[in-house]
Order: C-alpha cells, then sequence, then structure tokens
C-alpha cells in the first residue's frame, strides 16, 4: 500500500512506480547469464544497458530504491553481461521469441487484444505445435503491457538455432516463401487442396473453404465482388464467380479437386495462390515482426515490470487465457492493485481495458491500476 494522504499527479508519479515496485517481484530465468536494462525516469528508450544481477532478490532491491519506468532482459545469454561491447559479452544462445505486434490490427483497445490472441492462438496451434511438433508445455506467453504479444520457445536445441535458422522458420509462419506447388500440389494431372493436408497446404485448403463458405447462396454478381475482394483480378473473378456459381463445380472443389477453378490456366493458379498468403497477411502474417526472431541482442520487457506508454504490467499468461482476453486485464488488476488512489489529471485521459475509461481534468480517487494508468497516459503520450 502507499500513503492514504498522498495525491499523485504526473510530477510525483515516479512515487507510484516504486511502490508497485514494492509490492511485485521480477524474476528473470537465469538472471546471471542475461545482459538487464532500464528506463529511467521519463527517459525512452532504455539509456542504462549492460547490467549484471546475481539474483532475482538482487534485480527486485535494485528496482525498490530509484524510480525506474521500464525494465528489460536479453534474450540472449552472455559469459560477460556487463560488457559494453556486444563482441565481447560472449554469446552462448539466445531465446527464439516469436513478436506479434497490436499495431497492424485495427479496432479499439480490446479489439487489438482479443484479434491479436486470436493470432498468437494460430501462432501456436497451427505452426509451433502442428507443425514444429513443439510441445505446448515448452512454450511461454506474455503480454507486453500494451500492443505487444511474446512467445518463447524455451527447449535448448532451439536456444542454439543460427540466425538462418530463425529466419526460414520465420519466413515459413509468415508465408513470404510458398509457392503454388506446396500450396496445390498436382495429383494424376489434377491440383487438389487436401481434406487432411498439413502445414501451408491445410491453410490453403481452409482458405478455398472459406471461399466457398462465403459465396454459398450468391448470386454471380455478388460472388464476382467477393472475389474481387479477396485480391482476384477482375477478369478472373468473373470466370472464377460463373464457375462457383454451379453446383458440380463447388462440389469438385469441396473434395479438394481444384482443377475444377482453374483447369489448365497457371494464371488462376498463382492468382489462387496469392489470395491464399494474402489472406494469411490479413491476420496473423501481417502482425509477425521479424527481428525479435532473429536479433541475437535483442532485449524484452521483464514480466511484472510496467509499460510506462500504458501504465499496464508485462505479464505472462496462460494458453488459456489467448481463447479469453478479458482475463488479461483481470490479471493486469490483481498485479498492479484495485486499492484506491487520488489522483489529479491536468488533462482528459482515456484508459482502454475490457472498456474505456473515460476521466476529465480535475482530481479522482480511482483503483490503483487505473491511477497509474491515466497518470503514465499523460506523462508518455
Amino acid at each position: 500500500m502507499g500513503d492514504t494522504n498522498t495525491i499523485y499527479t504526473t510530477e510525483n508519479l515516479d512515487k507510484l512506480y516504486l511502490e508497485y515496485y514494492s509490492r511485485t517481484n521480477l524474476s528473470v530465468p537465469n538472471i546471471p547469464r542475461r545482459e538487464i536494462a532500464f528506463s529511467y525516469w521519463k527517459g525512452l528508450p532504455p539509456q542504462d544497458r549492460h547490467r549484471y544481477f546475481e539474483s532475482d532478490n538482487q534485480l527486485n532491491e535494485f528496482v525498490r530504491k530509484v524510480p525506474r519506468s521500464a525494465v528489460f532482459a536479453s534474450a540472449a545469454y552472455y559469459l560477460d553481461p556487463m560488457a559494453k561491447e556486444f563482441s565481447k559479452k560472449g554469446l552462448k544462445k539466445f531465446d527464439l521469441i516469436f513478436d506479434i505486434d497490436g499495431d497492424a490490427i485495427e479496432g479499439d483497445y480490446f479489439e487489438m487484444i482479443s484479434e491479436m490472441c486470436k493470432h498468437g492462438k494460430s501462432l501456436i496451434d497451427d505452426f509451433l505445435v502442428e507443425d514444429f511438433g513443439i510441445p505446448l508445455d515448452d512454450l511461454r506467453i506474455e503480454f507486453s503491457g500494451k500492443k505487444g504479444l511474446h512467445v518463447t520457445v524455451l527447449s535448448e536445441e532451439h536456444k542454439q538455432l543460427s540466425q538462418e535458422a530463425r529466419s526460414q522458420l520465420f519466413y515459413y509462419i509468415e508465408g513470404s516463401q510458398v509457392d503454388k506447388a506446396v500450396l496445390f500440389p498436382e495429383r494424376k494431372g489434377y491440383v487438389v487442396a487436401m481434406p487432411n493436408a498439413k502445414g501451408w497446404r491445410k491453410y490453403a485448403r481452409k482458405t478455398i473453404m472459406s471461399l466457398l463458405a462465403q459465396t454459398e447462396g450468391k448470386t454471380q454478381e455478388e460472388v464476382k465482388e467477393i472475389v474481387v475482394s479477396w485480391g482476384l483480378p477482375k477478369i478472373r473473378a468473373k470466370k472464377i464467380s460463373d464457375l462457383l456459381t454451379r453446383p458440380k463445380i463447388r462440389q469438385a472443389v469441396l473434395e479438394g479437386r481444384l482443377s475444377a477453378l482453374t483447369g489448365k490456366g497457371e494464371k488462376t493458379l498463382s492468382d489462387l495462390m496469392k489470395t491464399v498468403t494474402k489472406q494469411h497477411n490479413l491476420g496473423l502474417g501481417g502482425c509477425l515482426d521479424r527481428k525479435p526472431t532473429v536479433d541475437k541482442h535483442r532485449i524484452f520487457r521483464v514480466p511484472n515490470s510496467l509499460h510506462p506508454k500504458s501504465g499496464f504490467p508485462c505479464l505472462e499468461i496462460s494458453y488459456d487465457d489467448l481463447s479469453n482476453p478479458t482475463a488479461i486485464f483481470d490479471k493486469i488488476k490483481e498485479a498492479v492493485g484495485t486499492d484506491l488512489v487520488t489522483i489529479v489529471l491536468s488533462e482528459s485521459v482515456v484508459v482502454e481495458t475490457d472498456r474505456i475509461h473515460r476521466f476529465e481534468v480535475g482530481e479522482h480517487t480511482l483503483p490503483r491500476y487505473l491511477a497509474i494508468a491515466s497518470l503514465s497516459k499523460i506523462c508518455y503520450k
């Protein structure tokens, strides 16, 4: 608890941060081998890097003494985390991390978080677990505190992967290097979208099935508009719309015989391939950030540390939370606190959680998590 007589503003928001760090515990796996970094009060990005700590206890004692707005740890494990030059740190290995960036998602904050969670579940279910064979128990999921979702592969073998190998994994998930022979293989002269397909063939079939579902019962002109909206050229959209209004053709496609649509036309097949990858890029593929996966010297927010632009903590979340984004905000409230804090706002503020909170200029007595978020929005806008 803080001082119940204190009224907080942006001028003494650092005290609220100190109170927060005094009541939480930061934990960094294998911390003696990690570089630890900090943003000091009202400073962005991290100004203080190359720190070394022997234990979590030592780190927690440190952050409870001087106001620090954010705490980071390296993805890498070093022989000498304190060396100022990366070439002298003695890199041993680094975590394999996939980063979903919510900035690419439209909608209000809760819609963005919900969509980000959906993409996170797709990343885990469709790619990491099913295609790469990584056990769910071998994954750690973290909410960045603002607009990011990080999925870390915990196994030792993946920490040893080269940057080139990591790039190939990323490109596979992103779908940037898939060709039509992979998506739509030929079998006895027929292009097929196999019902029991795996990997990108499964995704291609799912996309085609989605097209069938959207065009079910539509007129030829309505089908044409849908096909064009999916990114196919108008000249081929007209041809495909004609075919998709024929019951026998639809049944053939449903059974996986895409040659009913493509015939011998390579251009149509190429367009279907582009449509599959385009639809992927509107979802998971368009939200993945490559740099965190391949950058061996990347630093990430430490779980339970605050993200100063939102005032929310970075949090480890469960796989089940991805299907229930409201749970993330429940964990934010639990981590920061719901005890009442009095603040004075110098300007109106909107804080978005699983609902929208609007606060006008003046004095407010709010749950601690909303008080910190409100002042942080002004301080770090």
